[in-house]
């Protein structure tokens, strides 16, 4: 049954762009989330998607133009934190991890930072986002520049999701990931969507997208070339021609 007339989507983006004097980065992108889904972004390098996430949480900018609104409010021209408190968290390509503190330390500075917590309500909620993702517990009084590359992935996702976002941006968490490791990451992805974690996904491995995610939108020169179900997307002429056809060895 469509509900879609009945309730708002959990975050819609609409009309955003981002310029760069001349450059038009992100360029006219609108597409609705609902709750609870997995919704994929790939495109071509160059093609807007990271600076889409930042104009979305406002680290380090915001929109030149469009709305942002989660559960129906704008939320465009608030600051970063108030972003985050208001339910909406990211992470990064590169590592961002504290890497002299423990695993444990990190997803604390998460729930402190990112959800206001404080006291046995941080560490709570620090320990249950690392049981989330995994990560045991003999790991989590090791320096986080001590874990593995994917025990460093996991971290990374315990710590955003220790602030009790109701969406999660992942921003290529599969980059320098094995094989096996990308689908213990897609199982890792549909574990925190299982607990109630809406997910935006920017992955440029493509089986990864097309295994976890429900909608799947490109993006290719800062615009939305191709919006669906990703079995359709994929088989797009622009989209192939945009992207899969330099890629058709990744699948």
């Amino acid at each position: 049954m469509d509900h879609s007339t009945h309730e708002a989507p959990l975050l819609e983006v609409r009309n955003i762009e981002r310029r760069f004097g001349a450059l038009v980065a992100v360029n006219d992108v609108s597409f609705a989330v609902p709750a609870g889904q997995v919704f994929g972004i790939a495109g071509p390098n160059g093609s807007g998607k990271s600076t889409l996430f930042n104009v979305m949480t406002g680290i380090p900018f915001g929109p030149s133009a469009g709305k942002v609104l989660l559960e129906g409010r704008e939320i465009q021209s608030l600051r970063a934190h108030e972003i985050s408190r208001a339910g909406i968290a990211r992470t990064f390509q590169k590592d961002a991890e504290f890497g002299t503190l423990s695993a444990f330390e990190n997803a604390y500075a998460g729930a402190v930072y990112c959800a206001g917590l404080s006291g046995a309500q941080a560490r709570e909620e620090a320990h249950k986002a690392l049981d989330d993702v995994g990560l045991s517990n003999d790991r989590r009084d090791k320096a986080a520049g001590d874990l593995t590359v994917f025990e460093r992935k996991q971290l990374m996702i315990a710590s955003a999701i220790a602030g009790r976002p109701r969406i999660l941006l992942l921003d290529e968490p599969a980059a320098g990931l094995t094989r096996p490791e990308v689908s213990d990451l897609a199982e890792l992805i549909r574990t925190v969507n299982g607990r109630g974690v809406t997910i935006l996904l920017i992955e440029h491995v493509l089986p990864l997208l097309l295994s976890v995610s429900q909608h799947l939108l490109i993006l290719n020169h800062g615009a939305v070339i191709a919006s669906g179900k990703p079995a359709e997307v994929v088989r797009d002429p622009q989209v192939v021609e945009a992207y899969l056809g330099k890629r058709e060895a990744a699948l």
